[in-house]
């Protein structure tokens, strides 16, 4: 069916024949339940991932043209002015929480993928923290994860409403999605997980989605290209501060060594399992230990 026609007239979007924007039926009556329903106290909260596992597959795509949907029903039914944009799209959980303050009630908010060395342990955090302090916002919030199975039981099973499997089909081939509710996400979490079986429940359907982004396609890229420069610059960050920690440590165990007879750096390092090697050593004491004991940059 077709949906947004004053929006997208013919020739607006790629491959378009007829005016408005093309979803899958079923969802949208679904999305038609959610928008009629989120001014009874409640918060909505959606995971999606993809069972073939690679990035590439849509997932961003399908998920803000279910925002702007879902946005367009909300105004509808309620007589709002809700906008959905860049606004409403986070790349980091720890984003999530002051973005949901900025936002008016009964917003669309998506929580897009992204990757981290603390990715995990972030995410978890940041969703009890949600659910403690946003919930009266009263948020449809969707989560793009790289695994459904790596999720938390509570949020996987208790908390969520829907799963999404957002998937290649044939050679690579986009726009195929499958919608599990809430009995069938349980089921396929607890039966699933053990083996990372996608097909071991039925979902409750399945259909297509098309192309293009249901926000701006060039201010979406340019946000996601920030957060992955932004995103690298925190791994080196992370690094060098656990290499200067361990380094602490490293001085104050030479000097310990070396006052009672001396070791040899490599034994030391595999002795007390730090690991950083010889040459990063030398590096940071010379760049940062210039005022420390000359005699700690003697040993080495």
């Amino acid at each position: 069916m077709k949906i947004l026609i004053d929006k997208y007239p013919k020739g607006s979007l790629p491959y378009q024949q007829t005016d408005g924007r093309y979803i899958n039926q079923t969802l949208y009556e679904n999305l038609k339940i959610l928008a009629k329903n989120i001014t009874k106290d409640v918060t909505y909260l959606g995971i999606c991932s993809s069972s073939t596992l690679e990035v590439g597959s849509g997932k961003s795509t399908m998920m803000t043209q279910i925002g702007e949907a879902y946005t367009e029903l909300v105004n509808q039914y309620h007589g709002l002015n809700l906008e959905f944009d860049m606004n409403n799209v986070v790349f980091r959980p720890k984003d999530l929480i002051e973005r949901s303050f900025n936002l008016p009630k009964y917003s669309f908010i998506l929580l897009d993928e992204w990757e981290d060395t603390h990715y995990w342990s972030e995410l978890g955090m940041t969703l009890r923290q949600f659910f403690r302090k946003c919930r009266q916002l009263n948020l449809f919030m969707i989560i793009i994860i790289p695994n459904f199975f790596q999720l938390g039981i509570n949020y996987a099973v208790s908390r969520s409403l829907f799963f999404i499997d957002v998937r290649f089909e044939g050679e690579f081939d986009r726009g195929y999605f499958k919608f599990y509710n809430f009995d069938a996400k349980k089921n396929l979490y607890i039966n699933g997980k053990r083996n990372q079986n996608y097909n071991c429940v039925a979902p409750q359907f399945q259909g297509r989605f098309t192309n293009g982004y249901g926000v701006n396609e060039e201010e979406y890229k340019q946000a996601k290209y920030k957060d992955m420069i932004e995103s690298e610059d925190r791994v080196k960050e992370d690094r060098e501060n656990k290499l200067r920690s361990q380094l602490t440590s490293i001085c104050t165990l030479l000097k310990k060594e070396y006052n009672l007879g001396g070791i040899k750096q490599e034994a030391l390092l595999k002795k007390y399992n730090i690991d950083i090697s010889s040459t990063t050593i030398k590096k940071l004491i010379k760049e940062n230990l210039e005022n420390e004991d000359s005699g700690v940059r003697h040993i080495l």
